[in-house]
């Protein structure tokens, strides 16, 4: 039975409307009306509106949806006003007490018409200071502001660029770095940019002198800050990091020195984007490792010739095109890794290195070696792959010491047989080389362990000579890989 909601007279469920009154029971889905509250709605200003969006704040620049708020960021409780003395931002606020406030927040579970309020009081304070990217998060107000910039807000476009430029004053903190990773320099044009870079180095240079200027050699500091000032503008990884004394140099050194008797003794530049190695690289007379792996490293400064003390340079992964002739006068030079570059021709001044025992070229466009390279009499390690390679290198027993010679990934069609001079040799890599042959001087060498002629015409050679030195290899103990 249907009650009538007018007269109270029971109908049966088939009526449509009152068999008294003529009121109507039944509804249909169209005659029932939405319930749904109409959205709360703040107008900031013509290209800032704050809606309350199914109980979530939500940002319209120019009515269109720009972000909705997470929550509001902070609270300072009637307590701990004192706390919050000299602190001349929100950020300020927030790195100071370790976000620990956003919690707060977040489980007071405030109420969603109390929390929009909230967001549209500080949006008004905001827009009434002149944008003053200090009153809100920089995660918030920067791209806000950069929304309005784009969408033409006057005020916007004023206040954009020097909000930036203010803010970086003070390189290393949380706003800044997140201003350079987030690309806001892409903004300012070229003079600008430049400007920007001498202040941004003023405060690199004074804040590193400040830290360092009792431990280093005055020439070195100035040495190490031209690096920096040279590829500050093409590289934001010096706005990012500090260059700064570390306790162990390698590869995985970003940005880092060692020292020792107020001498710089190691240095670290890596995946810094370095394009250009200024002269000064010169000035570190006790320099006795040097990394500058992962940058964009084209050419080397002939002043590098100067680092007499070092033992250790590793510029792998960079595009450089060739080497300096003077790279022959690093006499102590031990270990030179030059791998994944597009070096073509090696300069002959590099046979001069009679200390060297590592050279690693892996990765490059190499079609020859330089013709004195039997006379590294100290080299151990020689490592060739991956480069154009035709002819097997010229490596008779002038180079007593050599244990590993990795040729593979080349073009070389053929193995002489001067080869067996090496007596040192302990593994010999041919992999993937048109080689069809091996010679029998293999046979002499009595340090070989490993052999290595994997996807070689060798493997499936079946002249009976070829069979018969592998064969023999083996009987030796020697590892065959094929």
């Amino acid at each position: 039975m249907l009650f009538c909601p007018k007269c109270g007279t029971r109908n049966r469920t088939t009526y449509n409307f009152c068999r008294k009154c003529g009121t109507k029971i039944k509804y249909s889905i169209e005659d029932i009306k939405s319930t749904t509250k109409k959205p709360i709605e703040y107008k900031i200003n013509d290209f800032i509106t704050l809606k309350l969006e199914h109980d979530k704040t939500v940002i319209y620049v120019k009515n269109n949806k720009f972000l909705q708020c997470k929550y509001l960021l902070i609270e300072i409780p009637k307590d701990r006003i004192k706390d919050f003395d000299g602190f001349t931002s929100i950020d300020d606020i927030s790195e100071k007490f370790d976000h620990s406030l956003e919690y707060e927040m977040k489980n007071n579970e405030l109420k969603p018409e109390v929390e929009f309020w909230g967001h549209c009081s500080n949006l008004q304070a905001w827009t009434e200071n002149l944008y003053d990217t200090s009153l809100l998060h920089s995660n918030l107000a920067f791209p806000l502001l950069k929304k309005l910039t784009d969408v033409g807000d006057p005020m916007a476009q004023r206040v954009f660029k020097d909000e930036i430029a203010e803010r970086l004053t003070n390189l290393y903190t949380n706003v800044a770095q997140y201003l350079i990773q987030e690309n806001y320099f892409e903004y300012f044009n070229g003079e600008e940019i430049e400007s920007l870079m001498e202040i941004l180095f003023e405060q690199i240079e004074k804040k590193f002198k400040k830290k360092y200027n009792s431990n280093l050699n005055n020439t070195e500091i100035k040495a190490l800050l031209s690096i920096i000032k040279t590829n500050l503008i093409s590289s934001k990884a010096f706005l990012i990091n500090r260059l700064k004394l570390v306790d162990v140099i390698s590869k995985e050194t970003n940005m880092g020195f060692l020292q020792e008797n107020k001498r710089i003794i190691a240095l670290g530049f890596n995946r810094c984007g370095l394009k250009t190695l200024p002269s000064s690289i010169g000035n570190f007379e006790n320099l006795e490792a040097l990394y500058l792996t992962d940058n964009k490293l084209k050419y080397l400064p002939p002043s590098l010739g100067t680092l007499t003390a070092l033992k250790k340079l590793d510029l792998s992964d960079n595009l450089l095109i060739e080497l300096p002739y003077e790279i022959g006068n690093l006499k102590c030079l031990k270990e030179l890794l030059l791998n994944h570059n597009v070096i073509q021709v090696l300069p002959e001044s590099i046979s001069i290195l009679k200390e060297l025992e590592i050279l690693s070229i892996w990765g490059n466009q190499l079609k020859k070696l330089p013709n004195n390279i039997n006379k590294m009499k100290s080299l151990r390690v020689l490592g060739l792959s991956f480069n154009q390679l035709e002819v097997f290198p010229n490596l008779p027993s002038e180079m007593p010491n050599l244990e590993i010679l990795d040729l593979s990934n080349n073009k070389i069609k053929t193995l002489p047989e001067n080869v067996g001079y090496l007596n040192s040799l302990k593994a010999l890599w041919l992999n993937n080389n048109p080689i069809e042959t091996i010679p029998s001087s293999l046979l002499e060498l009595q340090s070989l362990t490993d052999l290595y002629i994997v996807n070689t015409p060798i493997v499936v050679n079946k002249e009976k000579q070829v069979i018969k030195i592998l064969e023999n290899l083996v009987a030796k103990g020697i590892n065959v890989w094929k």
